[in-house]
């Protein structure tokens, strides 16, 4: 029996599960946690304001697919059977109420979360105290990695605060230290902006002026949309960051500032976990086994998820196929694992962010990996990009705060 023929009858069976009679794990199988929303607003079609579709954003569960291909041979090593077992539900109480049955009712004790954070947030409570490690795969918010600091959270997903520090230092290793800062009227563009101008005084950066931008065609707020007037400033800058969650404003923002700048942050260089033009430390071999799968190129989310059941695999071989105990333990220290982007990463112990490095990329191309050369650190250049050890007020280490 092949790991991708029991992962498609679990997938069948996952949402049931919570309802079917109590039934232990069998002991020559790994059962991996899928955890998903049926209506996750994230995943809707993005629409501009004529109502045409500028981007579609794909689930990334083909990811724990591909991931799951990879482990047939490990799992032949220690003979047993990595399988994935899907929960969605309708709403956040019916899938909290699943996933904490096949952990008392089922023995699954390891999950892949692709949800918002406030279900990651609510879900992680809900899971205090129990026998269960979350991988939270596609939640870059930094609350869940500070106010939140849950034990029982695994952070794949880069962090916000690291896509930010990766973008202040590619400013500041160009010397294009003066930035004009657009912000939209949305609460994730007021969080993004926020975000990056902590990073820009982090690392030496300057905000010039910060601008906020709003769409539409009333000429009484035309001075909110009109491209032209709102890069029209009185001092000089060497980039534009904008900070737009829906994209509209931002795709039709590079060319049409008058000064000639380049343009970062939503749109002009990005910062993600990965990009499909990445094509080093084996990277290509990882897209075009994804690009078969999928039919698409691979995001940055579809990473997330990939490498958090990648370390799923690898734990359970270094444990010799071992019980949940023995797995979170080697999942919670300070193993390392390829990520096929240069530098190991692992787990920083302090918030159980995993350290990696930020792709920096046009629609195009990747330009550059933070963290850039010359920004140091004492024990792990990774630790350049995020929160620090004392730079955040999560202690899961138990350190001082």
């Amino acid at each position: 029996m092949t790991s991708r023929a029991l992962w498609l009858g679990l997938a069948l069976l996952g949402p049931a599960l919570a309802g079917s009679p109590a039934r232990a794990q069998h002991p020559g199988v790994v059962t991996i946690g899928y955890v998903e929303l049926e209506n996750d607003a994230r995943y809707e079609p993005v629409l501009g304001t004529e109502r045409i579709v500028i981007a579609r954003r794909e689930r990334p569960e083909p990811a724990a697919e591909v991931a799951l291909d990879e482990a047939v041979a490990i799992g032949r090593v220690i003979q047993r059977d990595f399988v994935l077992a899907h929960f969605r539900a309708a709403n956040e109480q019916l899938l909290i109420e699943q996933v904490a049955a096949a952990v008392e009712r089922h023995d699954i004790h390891l999950f892949v979360l692709d949800l918002p954070a406030e279900t990651v947030g609510r879900l992680a409570t809900a899971l205090n105290g129990k026998p269960a490690l979350l991988f939270n795969a596609t939640a870059p918010d930094d609350s869940l990695r500070r106010a939140l600091c849950a034990p029982n959270l695994i952070h794949t997903m880069p962090s916000l605060a690291m896509l930010t520090d990766a973008l202040a230092q590619d400013l500041v290793a160009h010397k294009w230290r003066d930035v004009l800062l657009l912000e939209g009227p949305q609460e994730p563009d007021k969080i993004l902006a926020d975000g990056f101008a902590r990073s820009a005084a982090k690392f030496g950066a300057r905000l010039v002026e910060r601008r906020g931008f709003k769409l539409g065609n009333d000429p009484r707020e035309r001075d909110d949309n009109n491209v032209a007037l709102l890069t029209a400033t009185g001092r000089d800058y060497d980039v534009v960051f904008v900070a737009d969650s829906d994209g509209e404003f931002a795709r039709g923002l590079p060319y049409r500032t008058t000064r000639p700048r380049p343009v970062i942050g939503s749109t002009g260089l990005v910062a993600a976990a990965w990009h499909w033009t990445w094509d080093r430390y084996g990277a290509p071999q990882l897209i075009n086994r994804f690009l078969a799968r999928a039919n698409r190129h691979m995001t940055g989310l579809d990473w997330s998820v990939w490498i958090a059941v990648k370390m799923i695999v690898q734990a359970s071989l270094r444990t010799h196929g071992g019980d949940y105990p023995a797995q979170a333990a080697h999942l919670l220290g300070d193993a390392t694992y390829d990520g096929v982007k240069g530098l190991a990463v692992s787990l920083r112990p302090w918030d159980h962010q995993l350290r990696q490095a930020i792709l920096l990329s046009t629609p195009d191309s990747v330009i550059a990996a933070a963290p850039l050369p010359g920004f140091l650190h004492a024990t792990n250049e990774l630790d350049t990009l995020g929160d620090d050890r004392l730079e955040t007020p999560c202690r899961l280490d138990g350190g001082a705060k």
